[in-house]
This record gives C-alpha cells, sequence and structure tokens, in this order.
C-alpha cells in the first residue's frame, strides 16, 4: 500500500471514529421525549384509619396506621385504596413513615410507595406499578391536604 493510501485510510479512520463518538456522546446528552401523560384526579373520603402500637407503649418506631379511602370524581364514587405507613424515624415531634398505598379504580390498579413525614399535607409517592390497564405503570401520586376533608390525589402516569 503506497504512503498515500496509507494517510487516506488514517484520516477516513479518524474521522469515523469522530463521528461515531459525536454520535454517541450526542445520544447521552439529548434528554428523553416526555411522552403523552395520563392524568386522574381523586377526590379522597377518609374511610377509617387504625393504629398499631408496637414495641415501645406510645408512638414509636415501628407503629404503623393503616388507611381505608373512598375515591370519588364528580361525586360519584370510582374506586377505593388501602395504605400502610410504619413510622422508621421519631424525632421529637418530627415522625417519618414509610408508605405504600393501593388504588383501586374500575380498569385496574396502581400502586405507590414514598416517604411521608406526618403532619405535612402533600406527599409526591413514586408510581411503582399497577393492573389491569395500569400494568407496567410508572409516574407520580400526588397526594394534598392529607387527612382533612379536601385531601385528593393527582395521579400522573408516564403513559396513557
Amino acid at each position: 500500500m503506497s504512503l498515500m493510501s496509507k494517510k487516506k485510510l488514517a484520516l477516513f479512520s479518524a474521522v469515523v471514529t469522530a463521528v461515531g463518538a459525536l454520535g454517541v456522546s450526542a445520544a447521552l446528552t439529548v434528554p428523553a421525549q416526555a411522552g403523552p401523560q395520563k392524568v386522574i384526579d381523586l377526590a379522597v373520603d377518609n374511610d377509617g384509619v387504625v393504629k398499631t402500637d408496637v414495641g415501645k407503649h406510645g408512638l414509636s418506631v415501628g407503629d404503623e396506621f393503616i388507611y381505608a379511602d373512598k375515591l370519588f370524581q364528580d361525586g360519584e364514587q370510582v374506586g377505593q385504596d388501602g395504605s400502610s405507613c410504619q413510622v422508621t424515624a421519631q424525632d421529637s415531634e418530627k415522625i417519618t413513615t414509610n408508605c405504600v398505598l393501593s388504588v383501586q379504580l374500575p380498569e385496574g390498579q396502581i400502586t405507590a410507595q414514598s416517604l411521608w413525614t406526618k403532619g405535612s399535607d402533600t406527599v409526591r409517592m413514586a408510581v411503582t406499578g399497577g393492573t389491569g390497564a395500569y400494568r407496567g405503570a410508572t409516574g407520580e401520586l400526588t397526594c394534598n391536604d392529607i387527612q382533612t376533608p379536601h385531601e385528593t390525589y393527582r395521579i400522573t402516569l408516564d403513559r396513557p
């Protein structure tokens, strides 16, 4: 192979490598395009709360709160939920709980989980899955005005 051919081959290889590297770099830095989302807004009617005191008498790590609610849209009941929150940390009046929530709707169920500081009126939960129309669901469930007559859920699913 002539010296000129070797130089052309080396230059061609360098260009191909640079273009490939730029393509990979661009693919890694371009943010994912958000697809269409599905939003479900629900009014929550607290139906019951039970506290289980375990270990040390009084509120302490390990205690559990169990919740049940009726869920409404436009004044009509469309579902129900159930959740449990275990106390994971207590610092004076600040009580942190780990909560798991299951929402049952006509099209299937949606599950969510998060930490919640008891007494705060808003919590954002990660949607961890679902059944039926919600199988494989991901997204966020925001609880507002927790444990008040104005409690609501806004469920934002990453896909319709």
